[in-house]
């Protein structure tokens, strides 16, 4: 019988192009793990992530860096968090479902996301076209993030800085997605 190893790939197979001084590029390699607890495990659930990640839950349109910048803890609604990750450095899931015992959900959602940036000077004209959300660098800070729709795709989007955007969308449509960028960049520069 022959030996079958199975390989993982990216729902964009690790796309990266440049468009002028701009670049939009799937970033591979993420974990992102949804946390969702009750009210009255909230607390708890504050204690824990400061004792692993040293930070504190952040409100809703909101995401902490971890010191090492490997990871980002995403504030989605009053009771469900996001961390994406680039940490392979130990089993993440594992982790967060030990130190949370029974007292907060926590689910692997890797496979179900694409993750693609799009920086550089355009960067923000291209996504006013086809993102509802206020973009503007005076109200959409650094580290603020919004759950919205991007041509029909819901899709999140995190502001890394002014000119870097981090935008995750379903991966099922990733295909789609990347389209609507592509275009919505080309007709900005």
């Amino acid at each position: 019988m022959d030996d079958y190893a199975l390989k993982s790939i990216s729902p964009l197979n690790g796309y990266s192009r440049n468009f002028k001084e701009n670049l939009l590029e799937e970033v591979v390699g993420m974990e992102v793990i949804s946390i969702a607890t009750s009210v009255e495990n909230k607390d708890f659930l504050n204690k824990q992530l400061i004792e692993i990640f040293n930070l504190e839950l952040p409100a809703p349109g909101k995401s902490h860096l971890t010191s090492n910048g490997l990871s980002r803890l995403m504030g989605l609604s009053l009771d469900q968090w996001l961390i994406v990750s680039v940490d392979q450095e130990y089993e993440l899931k594992s982790l967060l479902e030990n130190s949370l015992s029974n007292k907060s959900y926590v689910t692997l959602q890797t496979d179900a996301w694409v993750c693609i940036r799009i920086s550089g000077r355009s960067a923000l004209k291209a996504l006013e076209r086809i993102c509802p959300v206020n973009l503007d660098p005076d109200l959409f800070l650094k580290d603020f993030i919004a759950r919205t729709m991007m041509e029909h795709l819901g899709s999140i989007v995190i502001c890394e800085n002014p000119n870097s955007y981090l935008l995750m969308s379903a991966s099922s449509s990733a295909k789609s997605f990347l389209h609507a960028l592509e275009v919505s960049l080309k007709n900005v520069i």
